[in-house]
């Protein structure tokens, strides 16, 4: 069983590492990193790379475990996310294919992070038709990277080229969130992470 953090749309990295294992357990336990996966995802729009972070409660010094990081829904981030994606897939060739599903995630109001991140990772599940077994931990596992920029970033995470929405304005951009990927592959992303 591979163990990973909770992640937010999350990097193609990431979902790479998914596509090498059925069996997932995402650890809630862990201590929650700030600026990372958890929260973050990067998309490609008209003026390069665009973060989406999800806002969180906090609590006055303490840490706490991603099982009880609160979202802050006290601000319309949902439509505000909704719109940069919109603004940056509007003409990826498979932006109607999940344009609905995404709305529907969103239309939802989560309260807690995990809940959130766990939707997101089932209808990926679905998208890509990877059959994984999902499970949530029921203690720590001290198995996730605490490196804020574990999965994100460039490197040393490459992706297969395709071509992405503002490929005539950018060289392409690899390890993206995974948003990227199905707008302009659509289920076809799959196979460009299995051996050739």
């Amino acid at each position: 069983m591979l163990v990973l953090p909770s992640a937010y749309f999350p990097s193609l990295a990431y979902i790479r590492t998914l596509l090498n294992h059925s069996d997932i357990c995402i650890d809630l336990h862990e201590h929650f990193v700030k600026q990372s996966i958890r929260t973050r995802a990067e998309i490609l729009g008209a003026n390069g790379i665009l973060q989406l972070n999800v806002p969180i409660i906090h609590v006055a010094h303490a840490k706490q475990t991603v099982a009880v990081l609160q979202i802050d829904n006290s601000k319309n981030w949902q439509a505000e996310h909704l719109r940069s994606i919109t603004s940056a897939y509007a003409n990826a060739p498979y932006f109607e294919h999940y344009a609905y599903d995404i709305q529907l995630i969103f239309e939802q109001r989560y309260l807690y992070v995990f809940e959130l991140n766990k939707a997101i990772l089932e209808w990926v599940n679905s998208a890509l038709d990877l059959q994984l077994k999902i499970s949530l931990s029921t203690e720590f596992t001290g198995q996730t990277p605490t490196d804020k920029k574990a999965w994100l970033g460039r490197a040393p995470m490459t992706t297969p080229v395709y071509r992405q929405v503002f490929s005539e304005q950018h060289e392409f951009v690899q390890n993206l969130s995974v948003l990227d990927g199905l707008m302009n592959e659509g289920p076809m992303l799959r196979a460009h992470f299995l051996p050739r």
